[in-house]
Formats: structure tokens, sequence, C-alpha cells
């Protein structure tokens, strides 16, 4: 019998640093409750299916309560200066009540690329044209069983149209020249999506400002020395990798999306990556 098709771990590694933005804040508001809080987040989500946490159900909340031996109400303004951080996705949050850490699903991909089941996706997220499976058919829709006699092409059929794709054609342009910058080059589609979700529309400066900010990323942000540690495009964008600003060069503080040190801090030397997931971890 084999093992159950899981979207689960059981361990991910809690790596010191010196300098941790995220814990910090959270630290200054509530102390140490604020700090255990977001570890043991980190753990409700590594254990939880699909690795997300959905507290708009009245049991969930209530198990969150419990688990955090906080209050609602400051539980949710932790969770709202997360979303804030972008540690946790803010629309998820807000419109949901979902918590979604998209950084921890991206630290985990070498744990789902041993699995035959893959890393899950963001939940709720309506499936592009391409991924929608097609209806099936019904009765009034079977073919007649005797084929028309007529000769030639049927009424109403030409040449098939090329699906769009989500950038118009002069977004898709600019979306080129970064994904000719970009050092990572994987998931284009996802990566389309989050450019078309930038806000405003990317115009020819701001293209540049997106490409220079890749470059800095390439010499300042230490996660851009090994491809492994690369974000992925898409999860760069919907971070706002482009927003990061640098104060010292070498990589030993940098922005990004990241669970456990949020946009600006510096990562513990020998891990580049942050949550790099090690022989530790168990699973298929």
């Amino acid at each position: 019998m084999g093992r159950p098709r899981k979207q689960t771990v059981d361990y991910f590694p809690h790596f010191v640093s010196t300098d941790s933005r995220t814990k910090f804040i959270l630290e200054q508001s509530w102390g140490n409750d604020g700090y255990a809080f977001w570890f043991k987040l980190l753990e409700l989500l590594g254990r939880s299916e699909g690795h997300y946490y959905d507290c708009s159900a009245t049991a969930n909340e209530k198990y969150l309560v419990a688990l955090m031996k906080l209050d609602k109400d400051t539980i949710s303004e932790i969770l709202e200066v997360l979303a804030d951080l972008g540690n946790i996705d803010k629309e998820l949050w807000e419109e949901r009540k979902v918590i979604w850490c998209q950084s921890l699903v991206d630290n985990l991909q070498d744990v789902y690329s041993k699995r035959t089941v893959s890393a899950p996706k963001r939940p709720f997220t309506e499936p592009t044209e391409e991924e929608s499976p097609a209806p099936p058919a019904t009765a009034e829709e079977k073919p007649p069983e005797d084929k028309p006699k007529k000769r030639g092409r049927p009424p109403g059929t030409g040449t098939k149209t090329k699906k769009s794709g989500p950038l118009a054609k002069d977004q898709q342009a600019l979306f080129e020249k970064f994904y000719a910058a970009y050092p990572k080059k994987v998931d284009r589609a996802t990566a389309e999506r989050a450019w078309a979700k930038i806000d405003p529309t990317p115009d020819e400066a701001m293209t540049e400002k997106i490409i220079q900010a890749v470059e800095a990323s390439k010499k300042y942000d230490s996660r851009f020395r090994d491809r492994q540690f690369i974000p992925n495009p898409a999860s760069w964008l919907n971070a706002k990798g482009y927003l990061n600003e640098y104060t010292q060069e070498g990589g030993n503080n940098y922005g990004g999306f990241n669970p456990d040190r949020g946009h600006d801090e510096q990562p513990p030397a020998g891990n580049p990556g942050g949550f790099k997931p090690s022989g530790g971890f168990k699973g298929n």
C-alpha cells in the first residue's frame, strides 16, 4: 500500500538570524507573544492541508485563539500587520480571512520535488482558460449517429483563432523586457498573470525601474547568488520586489517576501534563501 498523497510537511528549519524585520516589529508591539505567534503560525501552515488556514470557519477561528493563547482582537491586529508586511497574502486575508504564505510554499519546493504530488497553489485562484476542464457533454450535445451527407465544411466553421493571454499587446512587450532581464525563467504563465496585477499598470518608465530593481537584486540580494534560492519571477512580482531598497552592497540585507524575515533584513550566514528544506524533511 503506497503512502498517502498529502500537501503537508512534518518539519521546517528555524534558522537563527541576527536581524529580522518581521520579528522585531512583532516583538516591539506584542513582546514574546508576537514572536511566538509568528512561528506557531508557520508550524500551523506547515501541517495544514494545502498550507493555508481558513479563519472564516468558526471552529478554525476558535482553534487559532486556543493555539495562540491570545484574544481574537490581538490575533486580528497581528495578522493585519503580517499582511501589510507581505508575510501573508493581503488579498486573501482581507477578502476571505484565509492565511496563505507564498514564500513558505516557494521554499518547500525541494520537498515536493521528491513527491508524486505537486506543491499546492494559492487557494481560491480562478483557473486560467487553459487549465479549466471542458464541461461534460449533455445528452442534447451528443452528435447524431448518422453523419451529414453534405460535402464540404459544415457552415459556421473556419480557422481557429489563437487564444489570447492575460496581457494586452503593449503590456506583453513590456513584460518581455522584464522577463529577459530576470535571472530565473520558470512558470512564465504565472509570471504574466502577476505582471497583469501590478497597480498602476506599468508603462515604459516603470518597466525600466522594475528592470533596474532586478539588476539591484542581482547585486545586493544574496538570494540571487545561487539559482536555487532566487524567487520565481511571479513570487518576486507579487511580493513587489521592485520596491525593495538596499542600503549596502554584498547582500547582507535584502527585501522580498520571506516568511521569517519580511522585506528588508539580513539572512543567516550560510543560508541566503531563508526556509531552504533540508534532509530533515520527510514526505513522498
